[in-house]
Protein backbone atom coordinates (compact mmCIF):
# COMPACT_ATOMS: atom_id res chain seq x y z
CA UNK A 1 0.00 0.00 0.00
CA UNK A 2 1.28 3.45 -0.96
CA UNK A 3 0.22 6.96 0.02
CA UNK A 4 0.52 9.59 -2.68
CA UNK A 5 -0.72 13.03 -3.62
CA UNK A 6 -2.33 13.72 -6.95
CA UNK A 7 -0.26 15.11 -9.82
CA UNK A 8 0.94 18.66 -9.22
CA UNK A 9 -1.38 19.23 -6.26
CA UNK A 10 -0.13 20.45 -2.89
CA UNK A 11 1.00 17.36 -0.89
CA UNK A 12 -0.19 19.08 2.29
CA UNK A 13 -3.75 19.53 1.02
CA UNK A 14 -6.35 16.79 0.45
CA UNK A 15 -7.00 14.48 -1.23
CA UNK A 16 -4.53 11.72 -0.46
CA UNK A 17 -4.47 8.92 -3.01
CA UNK A 18 -4.21 5.44 -1.47
CA UNK A 19 -2.73 2.95 -3.93
CA UNK A 20 -2.81 -0.80 -3.30
CA UNK A 21 -0.74 -3.30 -5.29
CA UNK A 22 -2.43 -6.66 -4.79
CA UNK A 23 0.20 -8.96 -6.30
CA UNK A 24 3.75 -8.06 -7.35
CA UNK A 25 4.11 -11.51 -8.90
CA UNK A 26 2.08 -10.61 -12.00
CA UNK A 27 3.54 -8.49 -14.81
CA UNK A 28 1.41 -5.43 -14.07
CA UNK A 29 0.10 -6.32 -10.65
CA UNK A 30 -3.47 -5.66 -9.62
CA UNK A 31 -3.76 -2.01 -8.68
CA UNK A 32 -6.51 -0.40 -6.64
CA UNK A 33 -6.97 3.34 -6.16
CA UNK A 34 -8.97 5.44 -3.72
CA UNK A 35 -8.94 9.14 -2.83
CA UNK A 36 -9.41 10.27 0.78
CA UNK A 37 -10.29 13.80 1.82
CA UNK A 38 -7.61 13.77 4.50
CA UNK A 39 -3.88 14.41 4.41
CA UNK A 40 -2.46 11.00 5.33
CA UNK A 41 1.27 11.17 6.01
CA UNK A 42 2.31 7.78 7.42
CA UNK A 43 1.57 4.11 6.83
CA UNK A 44 2.66 0.79 8.33
CA UNK A 45 1.54 -2.81 8.68
CA UNK A 46 -0.14 -3.72 11.96
CA UNK A 47 -1.14 -6.95 13.71
CA UNK A 48 -2.83 -7.20 17.10
CA UNK A 49 -4.82 -9.68 19.17
CA UNK A 50 -8.05 -7.78 18.49
CA UNK A 51 -7.68 -8.18 14.69
CA UNK A 52 -8.17 -11.48 12.90
CA UNK A 53 -5.44 -10.75 10.31
CA UNK A 54 -2.78 -8.10 9.61
CA UNK A 55 -3.89 -4.68 8.44
CA UNK A 56 -2.41 -1.56 6.96
CA UNK A 57 -2.71 1.40 9.35
CA UNK A 58 -2.34 4.95 8.07
CA UNK A 59 -2.51 8.20 10.01
CA UNK A 60 -3.45 11.75 9.02
CA UNK A 61 -1.61 14.86 10.10
CA UNK A 62 -4.54 15.67 12.43
CA UNK A 63 -4.52 12.25 14.14
CA UNK A 64 -7.11 10.23 12.25
CA UNK A 65 -6.07 6.56 12.03
CA UNK A 66 -7.55 4.23 9.41
CA UNK A 67 -7.17 0.45 9.48
CA UNK A 68 -7.45 -1.15 6.05
CA UNK A 69 -9.54 -4.23 6.85
CA UNK A 70 -12.49 -5.94 5.11
CA UNK A 71 -14.63 -3.57 7.18
CA UNK A 72 -12.69 -0.33 7.49
CA UNK A 73 -11.99 0.83 11.04
CA UNK A 74 -11.37 4.48 11.93
CA UNK A 75 -9.96 5.83 15.20
CA UNK A 76 -9.06 9.32 16.35
CA UNK A 77 -6.13 10.44 18.52
CA UNK A 78 -8.03 13.07 20.45
CA UNK A 79 -5.43 15.75 21.27
CA UNK A 80 -3.13 15.22 18.27
CA UNK A 81 -2.82 17.56 15.32
CA UNK A 82 -2.94 21.30 15.09
CA UNK A 83 -6.35 22.72 14.24
CA UNK A 84 -9.05 20.26 15.29
CA UNK A 85 -11.05 20.82 18.51
CA UNK A 86 -9.23 19.38 21.53
CA UNK A 87 -5.81 19.41 19.88
CA UNK A 88 -2.80 20.35 22.00
CA UNK A 89 -1.73 22.61 19.15
CA UNK A 90 1.83 21.26 19.07
CA UNK A 91 1.80 20.50 15.36
CA UNK A 92 0.89 17.80 12.90
CA UNK A 93 1.66 14.12 13.21
CA UNK A 94 4.31 12.78 10.86
CA UNK A 95 4.55 9.00 11.17
CA UNK A 96 3.15 5.70 12.42
CA UNK A 97 4.94 2.44 13.32
CA UNK A 98 4.37 -0.85 15.10
CA UNK A 99 7.16 -1.49 17.64
CA UNK A 100 7.32 -4.33 20.18
CA UNK A 101 3.74 -5.28 19.36
CA UNK A 102 2.27 -1.82 19.96
CA UNK A 103 1.23 0.84 17.47
CA UNK A 104 2.76 4.33 17.82
CA UNK A 105 2.00 7.64 16.10
CA UNK A 106 4.42 10.56 16.40
CA UNK A 107 5.09 14.04 15.08
CA UNK A 108 5.93 17.68 15.67
CA UNK A 109 6.71 18.90 19.16
CA UNK A 110 7.71 15.44 20.35
CA UNK A 111 4.20 14.02 20.36
CA UNK A 112 4.21 10.23 20.74
CA UNK A 113 1.00 8.25 21.18
CA UNK A 114 0.68 4.53 21.96
CA UNK A 115 -2.44 2.57 21.05
CA UNK A 116 -3.27 1.05 24.45
CA UNK A 117 -6.50 -0.57 23.25
CA UNK A 118 -8.85 -0.29 20.27
CA UNK A 119 -9.81 3.40 20.04
CA UNK A 120 -7.65 4.31 23.06
CA UNK A 121 -4.41 6.25 22.46
CA UNK A 122 -2.18 7.34 25.34
CA UNK A 123 0.79 9.69 25.57
CA UNK A 124 4.16 7.93 25.46
CA UNK A 125 6.23 11.12 25.44
CA UNK A 126 7.25 12.07 28.99
CA UNK A 127 10.54 13.92 28.74
CA UNK A 128 10.34 14.59 25.01
CA UNK A 129 6.95 16.28 24.60
CA UNK A 130 7.62 19.96 23.99
CA UNK A 131 5.58 23.13 23.81
CA UNK A 132 3.93 24.80 20.85
CA UNK A 133 7.01 26.96 20.13
CA UNK A 134 9.59 24.13 20.26
CA UNK A 135 11.59 24.01 17.05
CA UNK A 136 12.00 20.30 16.48
CA UNK A 137 10.20 17.57 14.62
CA UNK A 138 10.25 13.98 15.84
CA UNK A 139 11.02 12.23 12.57
CA UNK A 140 11.37 8.54 13.40
CA UNK A 141 11.35 5.85 16.10
CA UNK A 142 12.73 2.36 16.61
CA UNK A 143 13.23 -0.17 19.41
CA UNK A 144 16.27 -2.29 20.31
CA UNK A 145 16.72 -4.61 23.27
CA UNK A 146 13.52 -3.28 24.84
CA UNK A 147 14.73 0.34 24.67
CA UNK A 148 12.89 2.82 22.46
CA UNK A 149 14.82 5.41 20.45
CA UNK A 150 13.64 8.56 18.68
CA UNK A 151 15.37 11.18 16.52
CA UNK A 152 14.51 14.75 15.61
CA UNK A 153 15.18 17.35 12.95
CA UNK A 154 14.82 21.15 12.98
CA UNK A 155 16.00 23.41 15.78
CA UNK A 156 19.66 24.12 16.47
CA UNK A 157 20.68 20.45 16.15
CA UNK A 158 19.17 17.04 15.76
CA UNK A 159 18.53 14.96 18.86
CA UNK A 160 18.82 11.27 19.70
CA UNK A 161 16.60 10.25 22.60
CA UNK A 162 16.25 6.95 24.45
CA UNK A 163 13.34 6.00 26.71
CA UNK A 164 14.81 5.01 30.06
CA UNK A 165 12.57 4.15 33.04
CA UNK A 166 9.49 5.59 31.31
CA UNK A 167 11.17 8.92 30.47
CA UNK A 168 12.84 10.04 27.26
CA UNK A 169 16.44 11.08 27.86
CA UNK A 170 18.72 12.95 25.42
CA UNK A 171 21.74 11.02 24.14
CA UNK A 172 24.83 12.52 22.56
CA UNK A 173 24.49 13.25 18.85
CA UNK A 174 28.14 13.44 17.70
CA UNK A 175 27.22 14.93 14.31
CA UNK A 176 25.08 17.78 15.61
CA UNK A 177 23.04 17.41 12.41
CA UNK A 178 19.31 17.02 11.91
CA UNK A 179 18.38 13.33 11.89
CA UNK A 180 15.70 11.92 9.64
CA UNK A 181 15.64 8.18 10.35
CA UNK A 182 16.60 5.66 13.03
CA UNK A 183 16.57 1.86 12.91
CA UNK A 184 18.06 -1.15 14.72
CA UNK A 185 19.98 -3.75 12.72
CA UNK A 186 19.62 -7.52 13.34
CA UNK A 187 22.41 -7.42 15.96
CA UNK A 188 20.58 -4.71 17.92
CA UNK A 189 22.91 -1.85 17.01
CA UNK A 190 21.00 1.42 16.54
CA UNK A 191 21.73 3.52 13.45
CA UNK A 192 20.57 7.04 12.63
CA UNK A 193 21.09 9.15 9.52
CA UNK A 194 20.42 12.71 8.45
CA UNK A 195 21.66 15.95 6.96
CA UNK A 196 25.18 16.55 5.56
CA UNK A 197 25.91 12.83 5.34
CA UNK A 198 25.24 12.23 9.04
CA UNK A 199 25.46 8.56 10.01
CA UNK A 200 25.80 7.38 13.60
CA UNK A 201 25.68 4.02 15.34
CA UNK A 202 25.57 2.85 18.95
CA UNK A 203 23.07 2.57 21.78
CA UNK A 204 22.11 4.18 25.06
CA UNK A 205 24.58 2.07 27.05
CA UNK A 206 27.73 2.62 24.99
CA UNK A 207 26.84 5.97 23.41
CA UNK A 208 26.76 6.95 19.75
CA UNK A 209 29.66 7.44 17.36
CA UNK A 210 29.79 9.18 14.00
CA UNK A 211 30.74 6.67 11.27
CA UNK A 212 29.81 8.56 8.11
CA UNK A 213 32.07 10.07 5.46
CA UNK A 214 33.02 13.67 6.42
CA UNK A 215 33.16 14.53 2.71
CA UNK A 216 29.58 13.43 2.04
CA UNK A 217 27.00 16.22 1.91
CA UNK A 218 23.92 14.12 1.14
CA UNK A 219 20.76 14.59 3.19
CA UNK A 220 20.05 10.96 4.10
CA UNK A 221 16.32 10.39 4.51
CA UNK A 222 15.93 6.68 5.17
CA UNK A 223 17.87 3.65 6.38
CA UNK A 224 17.36 -0.10 5.86
CA UNK A 225 19.27 -3.35 6.34
CA UNK A 226 19.52 -5.76 3.41
CA UNK A 227 21.97 -8.45 2.30
CA UNK A 228 24.14 -7.84 5.37
CA UNK A 229 24.66 -4.17 4.57
CA UNK A 230 23.38 -0.81 5.71
CA UNK A 231 21.44 0.93 2.93
CA UNK A 232 20.78 4.68 2.88
CA UNK A 233 18.99 7.01 0.50
CA UNK A 234 18.91 10.73 -0.11
CA UNK A 235 16.35 12.43 -2.34
CA UNK A 236 18.23 11.45 -5.48
CA UNK A 237 20.61 8.59 -4.67
CA UNK A 238 20.99 5.26 -2.87
CA UNK A 239 24.12 4.26 -0.94
CA UNK A 240 25.44 1.24 0.89
CA UNK A 241 27.67 1.44 3.96
CA UNK A 242 30.08 -1.40 4.71
CA UNK A 243 33.60 -1.74 6.12
CA UNK A 244 33.58 1.91 7.14
CA UNK A 245 32.88 3.28 3.67
CA UNK A 246 29.92 4.67 1.71
CA UNK A 247 29.35 3.46 -1.85
CA UNK A 248 26.87 4.97 -4.30
CA UNK A 249 24.55 2.39 -5.86
CA UNK A 250 24.08 2.17 -9.63
CA UNK A 251 20.72 0.52 -10.27
CA UNK A 252 21.23 -0.10 -13.99
CA UNK A 253 17.73 1.23 -14.68
CA UNK A 254 17.16 3.21 -17.87
CA UNK A 255 16.36 5.99 -17.43
CA UNK A 256 18.16 6.30 -14.09
CA UNK A 257 16.17 6.22 -10.86
CA UNK A 258 14.54 9.64 -10.55
CA UNK A 259 14.44 9.80 -6.76
CA UNK A 260 14.47 7.60 -3.66
CA UNK A 261 13.01 9.07 -0.48
CA UNK A 262 12.39 5.88 1.49
CA UNK A 263 13.89 2.39 1.62
CA UNK A 264 12.15 -0.66 3.05
CA UNK A 265 13.43 -4.23 3.23
CA UNK A 266 10.67 -6.86 3.12
CA UNK A 267 11.88 -10.45 3.20
CA UNK A 268 14.39 -10.94 0.41
CA UNK A 269 13.51 -7.73 -1.46
CA UNK A 270 14.59 -4.12 -0.95
CA UNK A 271 12.08 -1.47 -2.05
CA UNK A 272 12.84 2.14 -2.96
CA UNK A 273 10.01 4.68 -2.90
CA UNK A 274 10.42 8.18 -4.37
CA UNK A 275 8.03 11.00 -5.18
CA UNK A 276 8.22 10.08 -8.88
CA UNK A 277 9.76 6.63 -8.99
CA UNK A 278 9.45 3.20 -7.36
CA UNK A 279 11.77 0.20 -7.71
CA UNK A 280 12.66 -3.11 -6.06
CA UNK A 281 15.96 -4.96 -5.73
CA UNK A 282 16.06 -8.76 -5.33
CA UNK A 283 19.78 -8.88 -4.55
CA UNK A 284 20.77 -9.17 -8.19
CA UNK A 285 18.59 -6.91 -10.32
CA UNK A 286 16.62 -3.66 -9.92
CA UNK A 287 13.10 -3.55 -11.38
CA UNK A 288 11.05 -0.37 -11.82
CA UNK A 289 7.32 -0.23 -11.08
CA UNK A 290 5.09 2.38 -12.71
CA UNK A 291 2.01 3.23 -10.67
CA UNK A 292 -1.29 3.85 -12.49
CA UNK A 293 -2.31 7.44 -13.17
CA UNK A 294 1.32 8.55 -13.29
CA UNK A 295 3.34 9.64 -16.29
CA UNK A 296 5.53 7.08 -18.02
CA UNK A 297 9.25 7.63 -17.62
CA UNK A 298 10.87 9.31 -20.59
CA UNK A 299 14.67 9.29 -20.94
CA UNK A 300 16.19 12.75 -20.74
CA UNK A 301 18.99 13.92 -23.04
Amino acid sequence: MLLAYVGDSDPFEPPTKVIVLEDVGTPDGQWGLENFQDVFIGICTFQSDDMDHPAFAFVSEEGKVWFHLPSRVEEDIADAGLFKPGSLGLGYLGGIKQLDGDLFAFGFGGQIYRRAAPGKWEHFDAGILGSADDEFDLTDMCVSGGTFYAVTALGARGRICARIQDTWVDQSNPTGEWLNAVAADPSGTVWACGRNGALVQGNAESGFASVGDPGCDENFLSIAFFNGQVWLCSANAIYTYASGALSKVETGLAPKLLNAHRLQAVGDVLWSFGYDDMARFDGEKWTRFVCPATKLFTPKA
